[in-house]
């Protein structure tokens, strides 16, 4: 009898394709560069990649259709880009072994499923079958997962939910989602393959740190004067831990010792008080960016432990000043909004940002600003 062979539905690579004109600026803050498009374009994410940053863009071909576009840049400039053949609403995370991925959802006329691919070099990979779309953030990586995490911001009920892609030999084994015993709404953070947990409930605040699965390992409880944190910097039970607060425009770290008592520490009132702030980007070991936005303007911070490196706020500027130094970054663009912050070599960042625009007309053009440390 002969030998039945199944057949594997193996994805193709994705294909090159030049859709900007792109130009690069040397500057004392960095070098910055901008890519222009014919139509226009819309950001969708970013992320490291290789000591570059990969973009995730919709590029659009006239008003209604558009290609989800995968572009890297290095520090000096130099772009590639890469066009999605199937897929929208990419989610781009990295793999434990720092690999590129992205969760997008293929068309389909019934069915909005979404699938967890590589970005690059798919020619080993069988086409997944589809999930439900998970609508939280990437964390980072945890030993052999990458992790995800979910807070529903119109329940007040509602548990938060994890999920973690399950890789093996370097794919994608499974993927495992848990709900989150309560406290609700937690800040998250993974450092040394530990996923810790903070929110705040009727007793006060509760640091837990838990597993892949969701289940906790231990738990603490903080000892403050602070009736809300901003976003954590550091966290941990072994040693002391860092989180950002800030009224009134008033910027100042906690710090929070082993036994959980918590000491402010002041780095900078700026005057005016933030409307959000975003999860801040690891770029060495203790040093963080942290990007925020509020009634004037936007920017971005620097923090090493207690210090305040660097603070960028486009306040009155046709571009950002460093209220630190006042150094001002002048671009030839009235007002500018921040897409996404990422950790590109140590000690160096990038910043992708994009004009803003009246309704009606289509933004064609994104900055990136490749920044290094002292």
């Amino acid at each position: 009898m002969p030998v039945r062979t199944l057949k594997v539905n193996r994805m193709k690579n994705i294909e090159k394709i030049n859709l900007f004109k792109s130009t690069t600026q040397i500057t004392k803050f960095g070098n910055v560069t901008t890519l222009i498009t014919g139509v226009g374009i819309s950001a969708h994410g970013s992320i490291a990649y290789k000591g570059k940053t990969l973009l995730a863009n919709y590029v659009y071909k006239d008003s209604d259709t558009y290609h989800l576009v995968y572009t890297t840049i290095d520090n000096d400039g130099k772009i590639e880009s890469f066009v999605e053949p199937d897929g929208i609403l990419p989610t781009l995370f990295l793999s434990p072994e720092k690999e590129n991925y992205v969760s997008v959802v293929p068309y389909h006329p019934d069915k909005e499923l979404e699938i967890s691919i590589p970005v690059f070099n798919r020619e080993k990979t069988e086409l997944p079958t589809g999930n439900r779309p998970f609508l939280g953030d990437f964390i980072g990586t945890s030993n052999q997962f990458s992790i995800f995490y979910d807070v529903d911001s119109w329940s007040k009920s509602k548990p938060d939910k994890l999920l973690v892609i399950e890789f093996k030999n370097g794919v994608i084994k499974k993927k495992h989602q848990a709900k989150i015993g309560l406290p609700r709404n937690n800040k998250v953070f993974i450092s040394n393959h530990e996923i810790h947990l903070l929110a705040k409930d009727e007793s006060g605040w509760l640091h837990r740190q838990i597993d892949e699965k969701g289940n906790e390992i231990r738990n603490r409880r903080i000892y403050t004067n602070q009736h809300f944190f901003r976003e954590i910097i550091s966290l941990s039970f072994d040693r002391d831990s860092y989180l950002l607060a800030e009224e009134d425009g008033k910027i100042f770290m906690e710090k929070i010792a082993i036994d959980g008592n918590g000491e402010p520490i002041e780095l900078m009132d700026i005057t005016d008080a933030f409307y959000n702030t975003w999860r801040p980007v690891k770029v060495s070991e203790n040093t963080f960016v942290t990007r925020f936005n509020g009634e004037f303007g936007n920017g971005w911070f620097t923090t090493r432990n207690e210090q305040l490196l660097e603070i960028f706020y486009s306040k009155g500027q046709q571009g950002y000043r460093d209220l630190l130094t006042n150094d001002v970054w002048l671009t030839d663009k009235e007002d500018l909004n921040i897409s996404s912050i990422n950790k590109t070599t140590e000690n160096a960042y990038s910043v992708v940002l994009y004009p803003k625009t009246d309704r009606k007309i289509r933004n064609n053009e994104l900055i990136i600003l490749n920044r290094s440390i002292k």
